[in-house]
């Protein structure tokens, strides 16, 4: 089992009259990927900054490795990297020379600090604008410069908040497959995202929250099978159900909403065992003669997990 390398316990803050967090409790775990999700307002952001130092709470604690946060910022700053929403590196500079002021904020010198550099450069795919002012990067760009320099002191755990945001579908994948590395070599990762299927395609569990409550926790996988709903198949025949056919069809499926739009058949199931139940239904339709000429099913996905929890999509 992977050690907690972090807990938030019973986090309150507010900003005068208005709650923003409502005893918040999450466990970070050593080479994780966590995934701090919800709308945007629903206290995402304020809880990074409260974790990473950058806000105090007004009740509760911050612990690393045994550690509170507040009495051992100064020494306990060196293992956190922050990647924050807005972009907060130097226009002025070029990615390299702002790669370098980094380090040496974090006592980097000489050929650690290069190394560091050019490593962080070629990892994301920036060496080509290395001598480029940021000022003149695309959007893309300047977040991927700001991800390398929240990572150029190799920090133990990594808090990226919202980091694909503005991102094409080419870079947010790169993105993707670093932030993958990165877990791969042990770095304990949260990300704050309100990507719901950057959360499924990455987190080893996640946390909704809403309203500044924690609303619930687990691996997707067993919130999407809790919370999910519905596996929804479109079965599409060659020719107009009989009405006989029709009445087997939705006799057979108990707890199950079916609807019959001309050569369509539609099918809500419950997830266990709807594989099965598939599977003999496409058998009888053969049967009774109606050629199959393609199906589709929707699995459920997080993004159902929130609408069921809510009542409402994820705001963006």
């Amino acid at each position: 089992m992977n050690k907690i390398t972090c807990s938030a316990k019973n986090i309150n803050k507010s900003f005068g009259t208005t709650k923003i967090l409502h005893d918040v409790s999450i466990n970070l775990k050593e080479g994780e990927i966590f995934g701090l999700l919800g709308s945007n307002g629903a206290g995402k952001s304020t809880l990074t900054k409260i974790m990473t130092g950058l806000m105090n709470q007004d009740s509760g604690q911050i612990i690393y490795f045994g550690n509170d946060l507040n009495q051992n910022y100064n020494e306990l700053k060196s293992i956190l990297g922050v990647v924050p929403q807005e972009i907060s590196c130097y226009h002025g500079f070029t990615v390299k020379e702002n790669l370098r002021f980094f380090g040496l904020m974090y006592n980097l010198k000489n050929k650690e600090l290069e190394e560091k550099t050019n490593y962080l450069l070629k990892w994301l795919s920036l060496s080509k604008f290395s001598n480029k002012t940021v000022n003149k990067l695309s959007g893309g760009y300047k977040r991927l410069t700001n991800i390398a320099c929240s990572l150029i002191n190799d920090p133990q755990i990594i808090f990226m908040d919202e980091p694909t945001v503005g991102l094409d579908p080419k870079l947010r994948h790169l993105l993707w497959e670093k932030i993958r590395e990165l877990k791969s070599i042990g770095k304990t990762i949260c990300l704050t995202t309100h990507y719901l299927d950057e959360a499924q395609a990455l987190c080893d569990r996640v946390g909704l929250l809403t309203e500044g409550k924690m609303l619930v926790e687990g691996k997707p996988i067993e919130l999407i099978k809790k919370y999910g709903g519905y596996r929804i198949v479109i079965i599409n025949v060659s020719s107009v159900l009989k009405s006989e056919d029709v009445e087997v069809i939705k006799n057979s499926f108990e707890n199950s909403q079916i609807e019959i739009i001309g050569n369509a058949i539609i099918i809500s199931f419950n997830q266990k065992g709807s594989l099965k139940k598939i599977s003999t239904l496409t058998q009888w339709l053969q049967e009774k003669k109606y050629d199959i000429l393609n199906s589709t099913i929707r699995e459920p996905e997080l993004e159902d997990v929130f609408l069921n929890l809510t009542g409402e999509r994820m705001r963006k």
